[in-house]
């Protein structure tokens, strides 16, 4: 099996920066698993780092390369079956030069579907789908809590990701994480994950959410729209494009913008932290330690 370093951890803990002194070390490239990320056109939002340079598909970070953003626009959907494929493609490649392919994110359920592979899902249906569409967050929430409890806390805000996991429910019979039981794994790997307290966590997102806010995220978010993207749109369901929105739409003022942002950041980062903690693979990066290779 091919090697590979994970380094995981919720949002604002640092892992881009961790992985590229990582890969620096140790002649690593990086492979993002950032759900959001993959989206072109969404770069302050996500928290996109370094350049991209699109006759390479890479993104360059410090010297050191970063495969997996800006892949798809923001209408289209991407699944953790698509992230398997494309990164063991790149896998491959960044190992046949003879490197270290260093997979960074916060997107749990990628990084667990890459190291142990996947059931079969069910495809999507256009019945289920249109028995549901027209159903708010709130409404498909309560609807899935009954039948997978888990998969609808982690996608309380997210319509997209509730109506896939309803899907899932109805067409298999089983909840999400069924699909995502562990298997003998794929790759050799060592899954470090970064340990933030808090506190420390909660001042970082706070501050990060009103950078955004003040650095062009509402003017990239109607760029996208300008473009004949709809409101509604995959890209534009995740945390603070969602908030951004409802602003436009004069819902809401720009002080109930930020302070929801934050504090829909900051639950998403309590939900990682407990995700990434229960995993048995995991190796704490505790104090700033710089990950060790094999």
């Amino acid at each position: 099996m091919k090697k590979i370093i994970v380094i995981s951890g919720p949002t604002a803990s640092g892992k881009t920066k961790k992985a590229v002194e990582f890969c620096k070390k140790n002649n690593g490239e990086i492979i993002s698993c950032d759900s959001r990320q993959i989206y072109k056109y969404l770069d302050i939002g996500t928290n996109k780092e370094g350049e991209f340079v699109s006759s390479a598909d890479v993104r360059i970070i410090d010297s050191i390369p970063q495969y997996l953003t800006d892949i798809i626009n923001p209408d289209q959907t991407y699944s953790a079956a698509d992230f398997i494929r494309d990164a063991d493609l790149k896998i491959d490649k960044i190992a046949e030069a003879g490197k270290i392919p260093v997979i960074t994110g916060g997107t749990g359920l990628y990084i667990k579907a890459l190291l142990y592979g996947l059931d079969e899902m069910p495809v999507a249906n256009s019945e289920i789908r249109k028995a549901f569409s027209g159903k708010t967050a709130d409404e498909l929430y309560e609807i899935l809590a009954k039948r997978d409890k888990e998969a609808a806390d982690k996608n309380k805000q997210n319509p997209q990701r509730l109506l896939r996991a309803l899907e899932i429910n109805i067409l298999s019979g089983k909840t999400v994480s069924e699909h995502y039981k562990p298997k003998n794994p794929r790759y050799d790997f060592i899954h470090y994950t970064i340990s933030v307290e808090n506190e420390v966590l909660y001042t970082r997102i706070n501050d990060r959410c009103r950078y955004m806010i003040e650095n062009g995220m509402i003017d990239e978010t109607q760029k996208v729209l300008d473009m004949g993207y709809s409101k509604d749109c995959p890209a534009l369901s995740g945390i603070g494009y969602r908030h951004i929105i409802k602003y436009m739409d004069n819902e809401i003022s720009k002080e109930i913008l930020l302070e929801e942002f934050s504090k829909d950041t900051r639950h998403y980062a309590k939900r990682q932290n407990t995700w990434f903690k229960a995993q048995p693979d995991i190796t704490a990066i505790i104090n700033g330690a710089c990950p060790r290779s094999f």
